[in-house]
């Protein structure tokens, strides 16, 4: 005798897309020789830094950032090097190499001169024994106006493309604290990050590899002037070990897409010495780090201590204080929702069979957008205070859009939440 007159098989939603993550992370590297145990340019996953050392080495660029990432806590990162190629070219006195950018590590040589690098474009004349190099543009400049015999190292930039297809959404160059040599490595990957709707951990070198704060503070302002982007969190350490950006990156991936870094509670293990209050400055003081060079431009972050936590002393990113994307969070908020959007409009385009130019398929629109954003809005841990959604009704729809089938003008507010970065008070005490 049945139990049961009626069997149903619960199954998945036919055409339903996979749930993105929104705060899947990278490693990138570079090598002028074979990983021992993988390929160059393939995109791999790793859930222990011994797996990365058995395929690219023990001690290799993206082990140590690896390292870091597991000692975070993460799950699962990408791994991804690039070929460096070799080239040795000889170059007159202005002119640029053939290849570009130029890589930062391997450190680019010249034939009888010390290598310098500039930001500038042409770069200065440098002083005697010396040839100076922009590795973005490739420009160089010698120190008497001759040629020079310069050998670098390039990579193939647009192999990243398989990071975009797999949905990284935080990078990091492996294992590098930037000086003015990564400038073009920097600059191509930041591009390639906003195309992409990705973040770019910029971890400048150490404070202490400076003469002292003036020229670490303009070496800072430089480096992060020159990836002026609302998708760069870039920093500046004292006696920082490891791999500080290794360690950025971490606390990004364990934490909400709009996590802001900004005092963190849990803090970072980075070794820091005391800049003064006053040079670490804030987001609205130029000639600070924060608050970047006498036109604003280059702000960084700096790891200070307060009451024991090592902590970024604030979450600004490389735009500076007149762009709306002065903050790293903002950027990666509005990454957040333009993903959640397009794969809520992509599920229901493959749900439903039709949707159809009339007053029911507007609304179908613009309850899918709605639904799509229900759990971030109001609470105290969401990223938005409100969010609206107007979908133009059929009588603005052009017949052209009609008959493409493109229903566009769709447009979305919302109100970040954001998150206190001071608190002011008043306060009047009796006795």
């Amino acid at each position: 005798m049945p139990v049961s007159v009626v069997d149903i098989d619960l199954t998945a939603e036919i055409a339903a897309l996979p749930q993105p993550t929104f705060t899947d992370v990278a490693v990138i590297g570079t090598a002028n020789a074979a990983p021992p145990n993988a390929s160059f340019c393939e995109v791999n996953r790793y859930g222990s830094a011994a797996e990365v050392a058995n395929d690219y080495g023990d001690g290799s660029d993206v082990h140590e950032s690896s390292k870091e990432l597991e000692g975070r806590g993460v799950e699962e990162w990408m791994v991804v090097v690039l070929e460096a190629v070799e080239e040795t070219e000889t170059i007159d006195d202005g002119n640029a190499v053939s290849t570009t950018p130029v890589l930062g590590d391997p450190v680019p040589t010249a034939a009888a001169r010390d290598v310098v690098f500039s930001t500038e474009s042409l770069p200065a004349a440098p002083d005697n024994g010396e040839v100076a190099i922009n590795t973005d543009t490739g420009e160089i400049a010698t120190d008497d106006g001759t040629t020079a015999d310069i050998t670098y190292y390039h990579a193939d930039w647009t192999r990243l493309d398989r990071l975009g297809e797999v949905g990284a959404d935080r990078l990091h160059r492996a294992n590098t604290q930037a000086g003015r040599e990564h400038i073009g490595t920097y600059d191509e990957l930041v591009t390639w990050a906003g195309g992409n709707r990705a973040g770019v951990v910029l971890p400048i070198k150490d404070g202490t590899t400076f003469a002292d704060t003036d020229a670490a503070m303009t070496a800072a302002h430089e480096i992060a002037g020159y990836v002026s982007s609302g998708d760069v969190l870039p920093f500046i350490a004292m006696e920082s070990s490891g791999d500080p950006g290794g360690e950025i990156l971490g606390q990004l991936a364990t934490n909400d897409p709009w996590f802001d870094p900004f005092f963190d509670g849990d803090g970072y293990g980075l070794a820091n010495d005391y800049f003064e209050d006053a040079v670490v400055g804030d987001p609205s003081t130029a000639e600070t780090f924060e608050g970047g060079d006498v036109n604003g431009d280059g702000p960084v972050n700096v790891v200070i201590n307060v009451g024991g936590t090592t902590v970024l002393s604030n979450s600004v990113s490389t735009a500076g204080a007149s762009s709306n994307y002065q903050y790293f969070d903002v950027s990666m908020t509005e990454s957040y929702a333009a993903e959640i959007v397009e794969n809520a409009l992509t599920s229901l385009r493959l749900r439903e069979d039709r949707v159809p130019f009339r007053q029911d398929g507007r609304t179908m629109i613009s309850s899918t957008i709605k639904s799509a954003f229900a759990g971030d809005v109001g609470g105290a841990d969401d990223p938005f205070a409100e969010v609206s959604v107007n979908v133009p009704s059929i009588d603005q729809m052009t017949d052209d859009e009609k008959a493409n089938r493109v229903w566009s003008g769709i447009s979305i507010e919302g109100t970040l939440s954001g998150n206190v970065h001071e608190f002011g008070l008043e306060m009047t005490v009796t006795v």
